[in-house]
């Protein structure tokens, strides 16, 4: 066992305006407790970022910190709703044409990670849904991008719906249940024009997608991409609000704090 720097290029539409150094407790699992120096530099496709990991192997030392950065990222990304993907130094073009970027600073990155570390150990399930959602903003496959998507209201209305006969039959009725408890009945959830379909056919498209049940044509490759946006929506405002009804405001303003 030795302690090992990894160092990894995050590419998004964020800017960092000066070099950030500071040291965070990582703790992937109940107890594993290390001191981990983080370290983050601006680059032209979003930041450099470098951390410190104590395992056997070069290997193991990628993995652990792709994870630990990640889950950080996790929480960044539903902070600004932009797509943030890691990788180990890997070139890769912005999108032209975006000159708009969230500026973080160091006491967003602390943020992130400690929120990243107690959800971890904590609210698992929620921190889950926050990586598919990420996932869901950086993919670019369409059926990739409402997979994720899904999967991200999915995995919170499974983890956390009321325990009863309804939500027992299965994924559709817990989402009805959570949409119900966060918003009351449909003619007043947002972006969804009270279309009482809405989650059943959106299921109905998942299942189609994850177990291959479809023809691919472009019609219907153009019929999923005309439902992403309301989709993403939905699921921001869902897994953010419900994050807030647990006591974890993931959105709070810190130069208000």
């Amino acid at each position: 066992m030795r302690v090992f720097n990894v160092e990894l290029l995050v590419y998004g539409s964020v800017l960092i305006k000066r070099a950030i150094d500071f040291s965070t407790e990582k703790e992937l699992d109940l107890g594993n407790i290390f001191q981990s120096d983080i370290s983050i530099r601006p680059s032209k496709q979003g930041f450099l970022i470098s951390t410190t990991v104590f395992t056997a192997d070069q290997d193991r030392a990628y993995k652990v910190a792709l994870l630990f950065v990640g889950k950080m990222l996790d929480i960044l990304a539903m902070r600004t709703n932009s797509p943030l993907n890691v990788s180990l130094n890997e070139y890769r073009q912005i999108e032209g044409g975006n000159n708009i970027r969230a500026v973080i600073d160091r006491a967003e990155f602390i943020y992130c990670f400690r929120i990243a570390r107690d959800l971890n150990l904590n609210e698992n399930r929620l921190l889950r849904a926050f990586s598919w959602y990420r996932k869901g903003l950086y993919t670019e496959d369409p059926f990739d991008k409402f997979l994720a998507l899904w999967n991200a209201i999915s995995v919170v209305a499974d983890g956390y719906c009321n325990d009863n006969e309804r939500t027992r039959q299965g994924i559709i009725n817990k989402i009805w249940d959570c949409f119900i408890t966060l918003w009351g009945e449909c003619v007043d959830w947002q972006f969804i024009d009270g279309d009482e379909r809405w989650i059943n056919d959106n299921n109905d498209i998942r299942n189609k997608i994850a177990h291959g049940g479809i023809t691919v044509d472009v019609q219907y490759v153009e019929n999923v991409i005309s439902k992403l946006p309301i989709v993403q929506n939905v699921a921001y405002k869902f897994l953010s609000q419900w994050s807030e009804r647990l006591g974890n405001n993931i959105l709070i303003d810190l130069n208000a704090v």
